[in-house]
């Protein structure tokens, strides 16, 4: 492919980005990924084989180990609160995504609980910070900071 030999690296992506990435940990079983971010997808592949992908695995060639995997994986999801324009025009409106929520805020908080609950039952729980800001403008710098310094290693 491109001959990088980086013994690891992050990735971030937001909207068709964050679906990227996401998919990206499922199906990347040998990646050398230690952070990713994913930010505001339109619509999430659910981590699961109950429903057909590409709203889930069903189908999609997955092992149950690579599952495994890819719940371990250290994975952000970052949504915006305010991110519920149910009409907006690149919103997908197909059954699928309609069932994950009606914006992207609800289908993010679908997401995130649903491959939570699969990693609780086949690991340990995650020893990062919470990906949910906090109300107050201090508060919130005092969250990004910490967020910085777990994902980034201080280097922003």
């Amino acid at each position: 492919m491109t001959g990088n030999v980086s013994k690891s690296y992050a990735m971030y992506g937001h909207s068709a980005g964050a679906q990227f990435v996401h998919r990206f940990i499922y199906f990347t079983p040998d990646a050398r990924l230690t952070r990713a971010v994913a930010a505001n997808a339109g619509w999430y592949t659910m981590p699961g084989f109950d429903i057909a992908y590409p709203y889930g695995l069903g189908g999609a060639g997955l092992s149950p180990a690579n599952l495994h995997r890819a719940l371990s994986a250290r994975l952000v999801v970052l949504l915006g609160m305010r991110d519920t324009d149910t009409s907006h025009r690149h919103l997908r409106r197909t059954e699928g995504a309609n069932a994950q929520g009606p914006h992207r805020f609800a289908r993010g908080q679908s997401f995130s609980p649903q491959g939570e609950t699969r990693r609780r039952k086949t690991t340990p729980p995650s020893a990062g910070p919470s990906n949910t800001p906090p109300a107050s403008a201090i508060k919130i710098e005092q969250w990004r900071n910490s967020q910085r310094r777990f994902w980034w290693g201080g280097i922003f």
